[in-house]
């Protein structure tokens, strides 16, 4: 589900940040409240894609989600990824995946205790 719709993004933490290599920024949020995890990416060009996994305790990986920037608009905002269960100690991942192809960027972080 939608982090803004649920109103779970109201006071998510940032668990981190990177900015690719391309320029658009990438970040992991987490609601303590909601018990949920997604990626967020703006400045971004449209066919780019983010994807966010949120792995379980015991280091399986989990359930996949991914947006992708649609049209200009999407592109001069936020686009987010659904929400996924995240608890303290998941470990959440997101990458990027340029329209253009290429490498894309991965990065990490693992929810608070």
């Amino acid at each position: 589900k939608s982090p803004m719709q649920m109103q779970c993004a109201a006071e998510p933490a940032t668990l981190a940040a990177h900015r690719t290599a391309g320029g658009a920024w990438m970040e992991l949020r987490y609601s303590v409240e909601c018990g949920t995890s997604w990626a967020r990416m703006w400045g971004t060009r449209v066919g780019d894609r983010i994807e966010m996994t949120a792995g379980g305790r015991d280091g399986r990986a989990g359930v996949a989600r991914s947006a992708e920037v649609q049209n200009t608009i999407d592109a001069d905002s936020y686009v987010y990824t659904p929400m996924t269960a995240a608890h303290p100690g998941t470990v959440v991942r997101a990458c990027f995946r340029p329209a253009a192809g290429g490498e894309g960027d991965c990065f990490e972080a693992r929810v608070a205790k």
